[in-house]
């Protein structure tokens, strides 16, 4: 019995029955191409298996195609459980499980641990509010599990190695002027400035940082946007909207980039992730010097990197990830 597929677009009505190796030909790149291919490993892992894989952006939308199918969400940043999670399979979602724990926000500079405490209060009032609304429970059967953004724009290269890089440092990201609550923002703000303090300690490396609303990988386009981290031995990954969680982080490992990032969220898939972790980024002139002034280092570290990409957070890894949890699932069934 085949497997079917489905998109539901938050834009969308009602779910679309998908082939996912057709619609992959003409989309254009993003986050959804990443997923898409997922897709398309499972139905080789899982051939003929009568399986029904729902890709949706939707935490309380429910369709009768649903019924017992498992489940990619993608786009919570709530940490919230989706109101239908009873009705389905599995849930395997982007954006994390649960909330950052207390005491590791509070490790944190003040600055972003304040914005991130407030945010937190007001992601625990949103799933307090729906749990009243649809009835959302936060310990229930079906099984739930925490699976990466992914990379969003990239098209895909081969990548040079890491020595013939001409390019230094880079990041490209939007960024905002005034006063923000959003803690992604603050941290961009001090890595642009612990940048500018690098650039002039360290003015033997090439440094290209690109911040504002013209600097995003949106509006670089997918192929400059690659392009130019392809040409880079380090990759500096402030923090998203959700945790420290970035699709930098996933950008950077595919094309086997050193990654210089905040502490990442305690998530599987982070184990093992060789990420050169900066608590604050005014230490940053200081991580950058060690780095570059060790080019075997680099090498080891963009060799690592990249290994990560290709075990555990590829498409193929995930994959793998999803079918061995359903597999798992099955047995518990089984016995139950």
């Amino acid at each position: 019995m085949e497997n079917r597929f489905f998109r539901w677009r938050g834009v969308d009505a009602s779910p679309t029955q998908i082939v996912p190796e057709d619609l992959l030909a003409r989309l254009p790149p993003t986050d959804v191409r990443y997923f898409l291919r997922i897709l398309q490993h499972l139905d080789h892992l899982l051939p003929a298996a009568g399986l029904t894989f729902f890709l949706t952006w939707h935490l309380d939308s429910f369709h009768e195609a649903m019924d017992n199918a498992v489940v990619i969400l993608v786009g919570d940043e709530q940490n919230q459980t989706p109101s239908y999670q009873r009705r389905v399979r599995a849930v395997f979602k982007t954006g994390g499980l649960r909330r950052s724990r207390f005491r590791e926000t509070l490790r944190l500079p003040t600055s972003i641990a304040w914005r991130i405490l407030l945010r937190d209060a007001r992601d625990g009032a949103i799933q307090v509010k729906r749990r009243l609304q649809y009835g959302v429970r936060g310990h229930v059967a079906t099984p739930m599990y925490e699976i990466p953004f992914g990379p969003f724009a990239l098209v895909d290269i081969d990548p040079p190695p890491i020595e013939q890089r001409p390019v230094d440092v880079f990041f490209a990201g939007g960024s905002a002027s005034g006063w923000t609550l959003r803690a992604k923002f603050i941290a961009r703000r001090q890595m642009a400035a612990a940048v500018a303090a690098a650039r002039a300690a360290l003015p033997q490396y090439r440094m290209e940082s690109m911040a504002g609303a013209l600097a995003s990988s949106k509006w670089l386009g997918p192929e400059a946007y690659t392009r130019s981290l392809a040409d880079a031995k380090i990759a500096l990954a402030p923090r998203g909207n959700c945790d420290a969680e970035t699709y930098r982080v996933f950008e950077a490992a595919k094309l086997g980039c050193v990654i210089v990032s905040e502490p990442l969220p305690s998530r599987w898939y982070y184990r093992g992730c060789p990420a050169v972790s900066i608590p604050e980024w005014s230490a940053l002139p200081s991580v950058l010097s060690s780095l570059l002034s060790d080019p075997a280092r680099l090498t080891q570290l963009s060799l690592r990197t990249r290994q990560w990409w290709d075990s555990t957070v590829s498409e193929a890894a995930i994959a793998n990830f999803i079918a061995q949890n359903l597999a798992r699932t099955d047995r518990v069934l089984q016995r139950a």
